[in-house]
């Protein structure tokens, strides 16, 4: 009897996970009959309204959310100072503190040998601690203030399952799936545009994978530019050997990109199109948010040779 449910359980689940590929696959063909149909009102063609439909979904669902993210960081970066000032302040209570249980103890002269925990802090643990309760201090600052660093999470949360859902519904158009190889909306066959007349096909001189790597690295380069500003990673800062979160994602994105490059050179020339048509308007908000909702920031400091030999320099002159 046990043997039975055994060799049963297997094939139901098979069964359910067939059923459940079904229905996801049902979902993006309904949206490629949708996005045809909205070409076919448009009466503009696949080269043009690839684009354009790109444009229109990037700025009714992603862009608010891009402000309202560009916002936040803004409140951050105005509080940030405050923040930095508290660190020296902890760091001297901590110490004095310390310094008064050490007097305390020698006044008092007991004879026994364990000393408080107040009695034991060092140098290092005295930054420690002020660095831990900077830290509570700035998520309790921003959690006043509606700028917590999770509700960050919101764009990509959004943006990357949107990137997918119409990378698929345009995989579903071209025939370039194993669910429906055959081409929806066989005008993507005609309205291309120069040399690529047919759409469903790949790129034979490779400009287009080559025009989506410099635009995706781009994009990334401008973030991460933005990131180095804000000290979120260990570039332009001296004797830093120990890499961030943030300096990761870096290298990910990187690698995601030469991947994505690849993918392009093998896929249909109308998904390669969106792909370009994404990164490119994802580089003009950055450049647009940066330009009109600039982010403060602190300068690296300079070296120390370089003061010294600045401060030398002047008190020759002087």
């Amino acid at each position: 009897m046990f043997k039975t449910i055994k060799l049963v359980r297997p094939i139901l689940s098979q069964r359910e996970r067939r059923l459940f590929s079904t229905d996801v696959a049902s979902v993006f063909v309904s949206g490629a009959e949708l996005v045809s149909a909205a070409h076919a009102a448009s009466g503009l063609p696949w080269w043009a309204f690839i684009p354009l439909i790109t444009v229109s979904v990037r700025t009714c669902i992603t862009l608010p959310l891009a402000i309202y993210q560009r916002r936040g960081l803004q409140r951050q970066n105005e509080l940030r100072p405050i923040i930095s000032a508290m660190f020296p302040i902890f760091k001297l209570r901590l110490a004095a503190r310390a310094q008064a249980a050490q007097q305390n103890a020698r006044l008092s002269k007991s004879d026994v040998p364990i000393k408080t925990e107040t009695e034991q802090l060092s140098a290092n643990k005295i930054i420690v601690l002020a660095s831990k309760e900077r830290m509570k201090r700035q998520r309790q600052i921003f959690r006043e203030n509606g700028c917590q660093s999770w509700k960050f999470l919101a764009l990509p949360a959004l943006q990357i399952p949107l990137w997918i859902t119409l990378s698929q519904t345009f995989r579903v158009l071209t025939g370039w799936t194993s669910v429906r190889a055959t081409v929806l909306d066989p005008t993507l066959s005609t309205e291309g545009l120069g040399y690529l007349t047919n759409l469903t096909f790949t790129d034979p001189y490779f400009i287009l994978p080559v025009v989506l790597g410099v635009t995706a690295l781009t994009n990334a380069e401008w973030n991460f530019r933005t990131a180095d500003l804000m000290k979120l990673t260990t570039r332009g800062v001296r004797n830093s050997l120990r890499p961030t979160a943030f300096d990761s994602v870096i290298n990910l994105t990187r690698m995601s990109i030469c991947f994505l490059v690849v993918l392009s050179a093998q896929a249909p020339a109308a998904l390669s199109l969106y792909w370009i048509s994404s990164n490119m308007y994802s580089l003009a908000q950055n450049i647009l948010l940066n330009k009109f909702m600039p982010l403060r920031y602190t300068p690296y400091a300079r070296s120390m040779p370089s003061t010294k030999k600045l401060a030398g320099e002047s008190l020759v002159e002087f």
